[in-house]
């Protein structure tokens, strides 16, 4: 039972990481639209994977909000 709450607590973990990655590249992509490489795709998956959250402050305080249950 203790290594499925531990790999649970993984798998929470790196999702947490991801999301942070994820919030991180959609705010480079709104504030710089001039990159070099097109992201027009990864801005649109990262608008819509932010869709999924109803709230902006749920959006941003998941994943410090999960490391500190973690």
């Amino acid at each position: 039972m203790n290594t499925v709450i531990n790999r649970l607590a993984v798998i929470l973990s790196w999702w947490a990481f991801v999301h942070v990655v994820l919030i991180i590249i959609g705010i480079a992509d709104e504030m710089n639209s001039a990159l070099p490489i097109s992201t027009s795709e990864v801005g649109r998956f990262i608008r819509d994977y932010a869709a999924l959250y109803q709230h902006e402050m749920i959006y941003y305080s998941f994943s410090p909000a999960l490391w500190v249950v973690l």
